[in-house]
């Protein structure tokens, strides 16, 4: 039994894109709220709860719905452990938590992009590939070096066209996959 649908290209093109020319967007027109927020970000105790909640969720319900093959018999014990393990993630690794589980729902989120990608073509295809792998790069680094995140933001943050820089390039990719999409869900 499958735990979600895999999804079909063209729609999820459309909806990372949306994703990314809205929250660039907004990086653009309120970049003095945003980069308040994100430079609190990293250690904020609300945004590691609020990320680990959405990443044990998804973990535990991907866990429940999976053949597990071997392991089956298992299951209960693993729902067990993702939860102790969430619970003991929270209560004593508050540093940077939020870093930590948004590297966790990176590396979530970047299996069911690369599974509507497989067997696929064409640009759209080339450029949400791109986009998972360098999710799940990118997550591992949060899970393992969360510092690093708290490093660049200021570092992005530091100077206006640093930051604007970082938001046009997040709202062109965005506008090259929602275009894409777009196409391809017109055309077929």
């Amino acid at each position: 039994m499958e735990p979600f649908p895999t999804p079909t290209l063209p729609p999820l093109g459309i909806l990372i894109g949306i994703v990314l020319v809205g929250s660039h967007l907004f990086g653009l027109i309120a970049s003095e709220f945003c980069i308040r927020i994100a430079l609190g970000f990293p250690r904020s105790r609300t945004w590691g709860t609020a990320l680990l909640a959405i990443t044990s969720l998804w973990l535990l319900t991907l866990t429940e719905m999976s053949d597990l093959g071997e392991y089956s018999p298992m299951r209960n014990l693993i729902l067990l452990g993702i939860i102790v393990s969430s619970f003991l993630l929270w209560k004593f690794v508050p540093d940077f938590l939020s870093s930590r589980s948004l590297g966790f729902l990176l590396l979530l989120a970047a299996h069911p992009v690369l599974e509507s990608s497989f067997l696929q073509q064409g640009f759209l295809h080339l450029a949400l590939t791109s986009l998972a792998y360098l999710w799940a790069i990118t997550g591992l680094f949060l899970v393992g070096m969360p510092y690093l995140h708290r490093d660049l933001i200021v570092w992005i943050s530091a100077e206006k066209s640093r930051w604007n820089l970082a938001c046009f390039a997040g709202l062109l990719y965005g506008t090259l996959l929602l275009i894409d999409g777009l196409r391809m869900t017109i055309l077929s």
